[in-house]
């Protein structure tokens, strides 16, 4: 059985983040970028151990949740740019009822881990979502896993045991 685990943070009263990823750029993503994304999010997925045990359900619940982000203008998608290159993304569901805002989490190609970038994406990410009006804000991720250690920790979040699959929750 798998062990998911929700942090939470309360956009209202934390602080406006200003973390320097130079020389990587976040942006929002663009709709001729869609594929590019779902490329980068299932290869970033695919280096990382944590996922192996699931990696089929976990790559259909990223193509879906990547089709209904490029489909949907109220959902948001943002990426990371080395040059001109994607390296990273996050995909976000802005409903503030959703059970997982950060449908992916703030990942990146493995070769650009570990320099505190996961930490930016998170951080803009968090930006972006109240920059739409959310004061909660909820990330889902695999209990033990490198996110849940080291990335989702930050920014004065809680945590809370999940007991929904997050890969069975779809945005609108």
């Amino acid at each position: 059985m798998i062990s998911w685990i929700c942090f939470e943070w309360d956009l209202a009263s934390l602080e406006a983040q200003s973390i320097s990823v130079a020389p990587i750029f976040i942006r929002d993503a663009e709709r001729a970028e869609e594929q590019t994304v779902l490329k980068v999010v299932l290869d970033a997925f695919s280096m990382d151990s944590t996922w192996g045990d699931i990696s089929r359900p976990l790559e259909e619940g990223m193509i879906q949740f990547t089709k209904s982000v490029f489909a949907n203008p109220e959902l948001g998608c943002l990426v990371a740019l080395h040059g001109n290159r994607i390296i990273g993304a996050s995909l976000i569901d802005t409903n503030p009822d959703a059970p997982n805002h950060l449908l992916s989490g703030p990942i990146l190609l493995h070769e650009y881990r570990n320099r505190g970038l996961a930490s930016g994406l998170l951080a803009a990410s968090l930006e972006f979502l109240r920059s739409k009006g959310l004061q909660k804000v909820r990330g889902v991720t695999r209990a033990n896993s490198t996110p849940a250690r080291f990335i989702y920790s930050k920014f004065s979040s809680t945590q809370s045991p999940f007991g929904l699959d997050p890969l069975q929750t779809f945005p609108r």
